[in-house]
């Protein structure tokens, strides 16, 4: 490899590695991208498959399963608990209705309060019960920590591949573009597709919440209205309650996901891994040219980024503790409501 020119070795890793794929990258299966580089990187396929790339590796795979698992859950639980929530106000709105249109009714009445009464409190009974899962197994933090945990292992896994390599330009250069390719590129992407996904989430959940308050207010307001001709007609303010209850739903949904926290974050995150990677260049070529501290200097500040990004995350479940208690506070309204119309 002498003589071999430092653009040469650098073209010839970058080829060896390719280009990334965010569809299947994010996948850490040192198996199969040792054979994938058996031809084009045999010293990288050989370091792929030491023991402490395979074991990590592994470790990883366990934590990611468990991390999806605890994330959907936490997901899962709460989101019936939100729904929960939701029709308990519904079914108090609605006896509500019923009771101001008794009189018009007629037997109708008292039936269907006898229906959506029970309704009522059996939607708010299992409010209680997946609110009490998500507090009592503590959901929110366990999804947290096992996610933390995880990616944790995938920082260590790069690091164990930089570690392996040989300490020659060429080796060096196969690290550096298959960290590049797994991890940094890899990174950005989700970055940028997550982040963005979260962004239109936001900004949906406030559009669907200011139309609902609108229609809520807007159902108040005509009836303060039109009880000056039919006292009947405040029952319509049952229907701004439920055009409330809904907006609540849908706000109390985004705020567990963290949308807008997530968004900004991502962004961030994003923008600093793109900043970074305008470097690329100059540490391949000091790569190249038998600089040993090239690779880890240049992912030194990627490492800090993405540890940061995961810090957050766990101080994130804070904040859907909180949204969690603005959930069992609705509830707690709306059994009450439906307590007093019952």
């Amino acid at each position: 490899m002498g003589t071999v020119q430092p653009g040469d070795m650098i073209r010839w890793a970058r080829e060896a590695i390719g280009v990334g794929d965010s569809a299947t990258d994010w996948r850490i299966v040192p198996t199969e991208h040792a054979q994938l580089l058996a031809t084009g990187a045999p010293s990288l396929a050989q370091d792929l498959r030491g023991e402490r790339p395979q074991g990590l590796a592994e470790i990883y795979e366990q934590c990611n399963s468990q991390a999806n698992r605890d994330r959907d859950l936490f997901k899962s639980t709460l989101s019936k608990a939100n729904g929960a929530v939701f029709f308990t106000a519904v079914f108090s709105a609605l006896l509500l209705l019923l009771a101001g249109l008794q009189g018009s009714l007629g037997p109708v009445g008292p039936w269907a309060a006898k229906v959506i009464g029970p309704l009522g409190l059996l939607s708010a009974g299992l409010a209680t019960m997946w609110l009490s899962q998500v507090r009592d197994r503590s959901l929110s933090k366990r999804w947290a920590e096992s996610r933390a945990k995880a990616e944790a292992k995938r920082l260590a896994y790069f690091k164990a591949v930089m570690e392996a390599a040989r300490q020659d330009g060429q080796a060096q250069l196969l690290a550096l573009e298959y960290t590049r390719r797994f991890l940094l590129d890899n990174q950005i992407d989700y970055f940028h597709q997550r982040g963005q996904q979260h962004q239109r989430a936001a900004d949906r959940a406030i559009n669907v919440s200011a139309q609902a308050v609108f229609v809520a207010s807007s159902f108040t307001a005509l009836a303060g209205l039109l009880v000056m001709w039919d006292p009947r007609l405040a029952v319509l303010a049952g229907l701004g309650v439920i055009a409330s209850a809904y907006a609540a739903f849908v706000a109390s949904r985004s705020a567990v996901n963290q949308d807008r926290e997530n968004a900004e974050r991502y962004r961030a995150a994003e923008d600093q891994l793109r900043e970074r990677k305008l470097d690329l260049d100059v540490y391949r070529q000091r790569a190249a040219a038998g600089d040993l501290r090239a690779v880890q200097e240049f992912f030194a500040p990627i490492f800090l980024t993405l540890e940061a990004d995961h810090k957050g995350f766990l101080s994130d479940s804070e904040k859907r503790e909180f949204a969690i208690g603005n959930m069992e506070q609705r509830l707690d309204a709306a059994r009450e409501s439906l307590s007093s119309a019952h």
